[in-house]
């Protein structure tokens, strides 16, 4: 790597893999990816570990992490058998410690709406909602061109709000949250099919199973119905979608089937920059200085 080069790293911790985005000059020059570890801060040092020989090249670091983030920078799991269970690890701190630069961080959700919002599919929107799904389900609200959060950056949480009273546990300790049923863990958790071991096979291989069409297709209804509940509650019309699921062209055409079918006023677009929205919000979130605004 150019030793001459000033770098703004961008870090998306997901519930699956861990991506290092290295800017330079607003470009996204190179991307260093990782199976993200079951322990959520094994992955900061597995973070550390990658950029230590650029350390002298590096001018700020933003984080896009899955769970919650605090404006004291401290991190702590939702659904802790995604990330193990963990409380108040000091992400900012420890990175700062290592690094000497500026560090911020940001939900996985925040980060990818801010990157929809400044070089994606929201450039044109005052409003909108971002959901995720993938390994979880997440979601942000932008209002009036800004980010809505608050001390935490659950808002929008979406994943885990409850969909069937007295559902299935999910990993939150709730019953009946979206995610148990409709995230790639909750899919992959409910199909049966013994050949099928991921999400991807799921909706791909196996897409004309008669099992996978019913976990599928409940798990869309789901999804409408929470993106309807957005609507009535903030009369947010425009949905913007993300992850590795709701990308999936099979599983995002029943999705825009149900709503067509259902005659709903809701328009919904997948993310433009697709698995890199997370990296290019980070990425704004420095560029543009939005931390001078909170």
């Amino acid at each position: 790597m150019n030793s001459k080069k000033i770098y703004i790293i961008t870090v998306d911790v997901g519930g699956s893999k861990t991506n290092i985005g290295y800017f330079s000059s607003g470009k996204l020059i190179k991307i260093i990816n990782f199976s993200t570890k079951k322990y959520g801060p094994e992955n900061i040092n597995k973070i550390s570990e990658i950029l230590f020989n650029s350390k002298k090249n590096i001018s700020s670091i933003c984080l896009s992490l899955t769970g919650l983030i605090n404006n004291k920078g401290l991190w702590n799991p939702i659904n802790k058998k995604t990330l193990g269970d963990f409380k108040n690890y000091p992400v900012i701190k420890v990175l700062k410690n290592t690094f000497r630069v500026p560090v911020y961080a940001l939900g996985d959700t925040q980060a990818a709406a801010l990157g929809e919002m400044y070089y994606g599919n929201g450039k044109k929107l005052r409003d909108f909602f971002y959901i995720t799904i993938s390994t979880g389900i997440g979601g942000s609200l932008i209002h009036n061109k800004n980010l809505f959060d608050h001390k935490v950056s659950d808002v929008g949480a979406i994943g885990h709000n409850v969909i069937k009273f007295n559902g299935m546990r999910c990993g939150c300790g709730r019953r009946g949250c979206l995610e148990v049923y409709a995230s790639g863990n909750g899919l992959i958790k409910l199909n049966k099919i013994k050949k099928c071991v991921n999400t991807k096979d799921l909706l791909t291989k196996f897409k004309n199973n008669a099992q996978t069409k019913k976990i599928v297709d409940n798990a869309v209804k789901m999804i409408v119905e929470s993106l309807t509940n957005v609507n009535a509650m903030l009369r947010i019309d425009n949905f913007i979608m993300g992850g590795s699921v709701g990308l999936n062209s099979y599983f995002y055409k029943k999705i825009k089937d149900q709503l067509k079918e259902m005659q709903s006023p809701l328009m919904l677009k997948r993310a433009k920059l697709q698995s890199k929205a997370e990296l290019y919000g980070c990425y704004a979130y420095i560029d543009k200085r939005l931390f001078l605004k909170k």
